[in-house]
């Protein structure tokens, strides 16, 4: 038989051994193709000038994880192709049994390997060009382009590079195998199923001890993170110090929880010796035992990505709703009027070759004004705890602004204007920061005395309207709402003009001709455009959604591939106890039922240990990317929940189908026997 015939006979026969290394393959490669090929998604090309430069960013970064992730998933399918050797090693002996040359045995499991590798990476690409228009059209929606634009394209960059990475891998893969051949003894490959692990004597108390010292170091180790962060500081070593004891204690927690766990159930004996428990609880802990390093290593992973994942969606949702509220308006300019007068605005800008009126459908111009007391008055009585960028406001004078200015605000928002008796306020926030405060502030002030004026609370309710724009979305800290009367008696402190686009006007050339006014500090004139805006939020949002769920991927690829790998291998290894255990009288049923909790048992504990780790950290993740961008986010865990159905619920499902057909294989070769 030649060796062409012999590898495809081969990989027909031997094809659900390679389902795990297939199932790794395939999903690589289409996250590959499918977050490489969005930037050739047409569509992307009539975006403007700030999204283009953070869509150039997001091209860039996912271009150098792409190189950094490649190098891992290479260590991660050569570690796969190992249980594939191992699987194998008692045919590979026959072969040399027969005579066959270990150069040409080489030849033929690297001709299997390239099968499945090219039929995993045609499958692969199918199922990358599918999900890559999935994708392309997220990423329209969170960089507001109109999905009417889209178009279905097939990149050929993407997939060059695809095939370039797994080449090199295929190629490695293939040397390793070489080498792995050539250098085994034949006495090795013939008795490769008849090896037992082998057991070492332990300390009965010394495992128990390392237990309690791992819990104590996780506790302190969240204890250090809760009281100061996750953010690492030179002045502070204690996110290092927490890092090393939380890295210490997983690795101790796995190193030393069979040994618990063992002691714990066999306390319990109705529980221990019921059915096939003392089998499994004893198979159990030896995997926990002889695997205690990749169970940390996974556990770390399993982190990461919950928390990437997690935080990286709520993040997008809290800023696409963020982005909606902050832009009422195309434009409105400030004037700082300490330094630049009481003065017109669209004057100014008329002055600096920059007349709006051409391409404004509606203006006006309102002004803001400068309470007699601070917001640390306002919020007295109340234990205020503020993000560290607006600590400063509690010295600074509350904003004041006239009912009629107000109005005129809500006017171009197409919103119903507000009522006040000449004796009334109210009060106005959008600002997460600071909405709980002044909230609880219009409770405890039903009257104040503002100017000399008594003012009595109109309503119970504060108001959440975005009267102007700043640039990084609401930041109405709290704004009291008066008379007109009662506000001119007042320190005027910053006018602004409010501007909304004519239909046909070239918003970008307004940009241009705005940027060298912004970046005047001879005067006090800013502004905030509501396109420029839009994009940065979108942008912003989409860079960090689309590396967060790349990065979230690509981890719990890692990890569901090592829990398989590792199950599949011990599989093999102890595939003649499931045998014994049939013929003592064990039931199919039984048997299969105690490999699928064993399956489960293995891969949901360090899942669950992350999933604790994730509580804590996710939190602390939130609250700095909360002070960061000064947004509220509700945690969302939807869809980090679907991603974990769908691969690590995946390999799961695979891992315990393939142990399941072993052990029935093995069984019926020993009837035939």
């Amino acid at each position: 038989m030649t060796s062409c015939k012999l590898i495809m006979k081969n990989v027909g026969k031997n094809i659900r051994d390679y389902l795990v290394y297939f199932l790794t393959l395939m999903i690589s490669v289409s996250v590959f193709y499918a977050f490489n090929s969005v930037s050739d998604q047409p569509a992307f090309s009539e975006m403007g000038m700030t999204k283009t430069l953070l869509y150039d960013q997001l091209g860039i970064l996912l271009s150098t994880l792409t190189m950094l992730i490649a190098v891992v998933l290479a260590f991660l399918i050569i570690y796969a192709n190992q249980f594939l050797l191992k699987r194998r090693k008692k045919e590979l002996g026959i072969y040399m049994v027969l005579g066959m040359k270990k150069g040409r045995i080489s030849r033929i499991f690297a001709g299997e390997t390239l099968c499945v590798g090219m039929l995993a990476l045609v499958t692969g690409l199918c199922l990358g060009f599918a999900l890559s228009q999935g994708i392309s059209l997220v990423a329209l929606k969170l960089f507001a382009i109109e999905i009417s634009k889209f178009q279905l394209v097939f990149s050929v960059g993407a997939f060059r590079k695809t095939a370039f990475c797994f080449a090199v891998i295929f190629l490695l893969v293939m040397v390793f195998n070489v080498r792995s051949v050539s250098s085994v003894q034949l006495i090795d490959l013939l008795t490769a199923g008849r090896k037992n692990e082998t057991s070492q004597g332990r300390s009965r108390f010394l495992p128990v001890l390392l237990f309690f010292v791992s819990l104590a170091c996780i506790l302190s180790a969240g204890a250090m993170f809760y009281k100061n962060g996750i953010l690492p500081s030179r002045e502070n070593r204690s996110f290092q110090t927490a890092a090393i004891l939380l890295v210490t204690g997983t690795f101790l927690f796995f190193y030393s929880l069979s040994t618990v766990l063992v002691r714990m159930l066999r306390a319990n004996s109705s529980l221990y010796l019921k059915g096939l428990n003392t089998f499994l609880v004893r198979q159990v802990g030896s995997k926990i035992r002889t695997n205690y390093f990749i169970m940390t290593i996974v556990c770390g992973l399993l982190t990461v990505t919950i928390c990437a994942v997690s935080v990286g969606v709520s993040t997008a949702l809290a800023m696409n709703g963020l982005s909606k509220s902050a832009t009422p308006y195309d434009l409105n300019v400030l004037s700082d009027v300490s330094m630049d007068g009481d003065g017109s605005i669209l004057e100014y800008l008329v002055s600096r070759d920059t007349d709006l009126s051409g391409i404004a459908e509606n203006m006006e111009q309102i002004s803001i004004y400068e309470a007699d007391f601070t917001y640390g008055t306002l919020f007295a009585g109340q234990n205020v705890k503020l993000w560290p960028i607006d600590e400063g406001i509690l010295e600074s004078g509350v904003s004041v602004l006239g009912v009629s200015d107000f109005n005129r605000a809500l006017a171009m928002q197409g919103k119903e204007p507000v009522t006040l008796a000449e004796d009334q306020y109210l009060l106005n926030c959008n600002y997460k920061g600071t909405f709980q405060y002044v909230e609880k502030a219009l409770e405890n002030h039903a009257d104040f005395v503002l100017a000399g004026i008594p003012l009595q609370r109109a309503s119970d309710t504060v108001l959440e309207e975005t009267y102007f724009m700043t640039s990084v979305g609401n930041n109405d800290r709290g704004t009291l709402v008066v008379p007109d009367a009662v506000a001119r008696s007042l320190t005027k402190d910053v006018n602004v003009l409010l501007v909304q686009y004519r239909p046909d006007a070239d918003s970008d050339a307004v940009l241009q001709k705005m940027i060298p006014i912004g970046l005047d500090d001879t005067c006090g004139y800013r502004y905030a455009e509501k396109n420029m805006m839009y994009d940065m939020f979108y942008g912003l949002n989409a860079l960090v959604s689309f590396l967060c769920c790349y990065i979230g991927l690509i981890f719990l690829l890692i990890c569901a591939a090592l829990l398989a790998l590792k199950q599949l291998t011990e599989t093999t290894d102890n595939i003649y106890r499931y045998g014994l255990l049939q013929k003592l009288g064990a039931g199919k049923k039984q048997v299969n039922r105690t490999l699928l909790f064993q399956t489960a048992i293995f891969f949901a504990a360090p899942l669950a240990v992350a999933g604790i780790y994730s509580a804590v950290l996710m939190g602390k993740a939130m609250e700095i990317v909360e002070e960061f961008m000064n947004i509220h986010i509700s945690t969302n865990m939807v869809f980090t929940v679907v991603i974990f159905l769908m691969v690590y619920g995946s390999y799961f499902i695979a891992t315990y189908l393939s142990c399941k057909r072993m052990v029935t294989e093995h069984q019926n070769k020993r009837m035939e026997e």
